[in-house]
């Protein structure tokens, strides 16, 4: 009895440590294990592919009109909003971040009349707080994609910033940050010192503006393609603000994180790119760096998991990209997060086969904390 004691107090403290650190490998009693969620960030475009409006089959998608009547919005209904949070608590495949487009216009009437009561807030407020209260540790960052020479998205810091302050009541309504996508730079990375200087003076004045925040940090991310610090083939260092280092590593010390769009769906080229991209670099300023891939179609074929029987490279399926997830630690890139680019470009559509839906029908609980 005695000894049966001990051994019930060890197996109770192991487990009760286990239940504190989010991981637990028994189920005593019926007691069901707390597991460890994901940390994924996805991109969240204004539209997306809806296999819920008649006559959007897999013809349609395959035709990919993002234009046209297939594309519905993605978060202006709760019933598109919960389809997003039960995606976002895929079981195993969880996402804590995620890039939200569409929020230009709305934050901007809000901050040029005063009025935090329109109809257009409300739905803000409404994306805010379910994605708050229905994913665990879920941060939401406002997206900007103006991707002009003059870093546009810079002026539009305000408009979240200004939202924050003023209009949302409590920490659940207001952005936990604010994302940039510009890829303007691709046309001037090989070109004029002074105009790629002014690049990064431009980029770092969106930090700036974030900053000027009153309730809270209002944090920054910048989304950059892999190649960016190299010309001809070549890594380009340059100096700026007393550094000399390639420009996807000043990039690194401006934001709070970035997202690396490697470009590719096979290893090597995926980890060689983030390598290329300042991996190494990130880790050390324990920064935080996603490995993006894309689902929305594109060419060469390569480039995406978009469905494509006739790619050489095989693999344009959502089993195949979840296993590129899976080997970033066998790949040497363990310290990087995943990022889908994008929520319903096929993600999540169940149009296709091979990319199911991961709806709000109850399939996708949440799981963890």
């Amino acid at each position: 009895m005695e000894a049966f004691g001990r051994i019930w107090i060890i197996f109770m403290s192991t487990t009760y440590l286990g239940i504190l650190s989010g991981h637990v490998s028994a189920e005593p009693c019926g007691i069901r294990a707390t597991v460890a969620r994901k940390r994924y960030a996805m991109y969240v475009w204004t539209t997306g592919f809806d296999r819920h409006v008649p006559g959007c089959d897999v013809a349609k998608f395959l035709e990919w009109n993002s234009k046209g009547s297939c594309f519905t919005h993605v978060w202006d209904t709760k019933a598109k909003r919960d389809w997003l949070w039960a995606t976002c608590n895929l079981p195993g495949r969880e996402i804590d971040a995620i890039f939200v487009s569409d929020v230009h216009h709305n934050l901007k009437e809000a901050y040029n009349t005063g009025d935090c009561a329109t109809s257009a807030i409300a739905r803000v407020k409404a994306l805010l707080t379910e994605g708050h209260t229905k994913v665990p540790n879920l941060k939401i960052y406002g997206l900007y994609a103006v991707s002009d020479i003059d870093v546009s998205e810079k002026n539009l810091v305000k408009y979240i910033v200004h939202y924050n302050d003023v209009c949302a009541t409590s920490k659940n309504e207001r952005f936990d940050g604010v994302a940039t996508n510009n890829e303007a730079y691709a046309g001037i990375k090989c070109g004029n010192i002074n105009e790629r200087l002014k690049y990064l003076d431009n980029l770092e004045k969106i930090v700036t503006e974030a900053r000027k925040q009153v309730k809270g940090t209002l944090l920054t991310h910048y989304s950059v393609s892999w190649h960016w610090g190299r010309c001809h083939g070549k890594m380009s260092n340059m100096t700026w603000k007393g550094k000399t280092t390639d420009v996807s590593r000043h990039m690194i010390d401006i934001f709070d994180s970035i997202d690396v769009q490697v470009g590719y769906i096979i290893y090597p080229a995926i980890s060689d790119r983030m390598k290329t991209a300042g991996y190494d670099y990130a880790m050390a300023l324990n920064k935080p760096i996603y490995t993006t891939v894309y689902t929305n179609k594109g060419s060469p074929c390569q480039i995406t998991f978009f469905p494509d029987d006739t790619c050489r490279t095989k693999g344009h399926n959502e089993t195949a990209m979840f296993t590129i997830f899976d080997g970033f630690s066998a790949n040497g890139i363990s310290y990087a997060q995943p990022c889908i680019h994008y929520f319903r470009g096929v993600y999540s559509t169940g149009v296709h086969l091979g990319w199911p839906i991961h709806d709000a029908t109850g399939s996708s609980p949440i799981v963890g904390k």
